[in-house]
């Protein structure tokens, strides 16, 4: 079944969400009290909260996230 764009528009918002979310959760340890944060994961965290409002996220045939630019993470 092919998607339509209404529906394309609809989820996509949630799927970025969602994505941010998990490569959130995966930096959290970075934030801990007994650890000091770089300036350049504290870039990349904002930045990932950020991506909801300077992204125009849609959906590809397949469901897949597109249209997004993720910030790359620090090492």
């Amino acid at each position: 079944m092919a998607l339509t764009e209404d529906y394309k528009k609809e989820i996509a918002p949630f799927r970025l969400r969602e994505q941010r979310s998990v490569l959130l959760a995966e930096t959290d340890w970075w934030a801990v009290s007994d650890r000091e944060i770089t300036q350049e994961q504290k870039d990349y965290r904002q930045a990932l909260r950020d991506l909801p409002s300077n992204a125009d996220p849609s959906l590809d045939d397949n469901g897949g996230l597109i249209n997004v630019t993720w910030p790359d993470k620090p090492e």
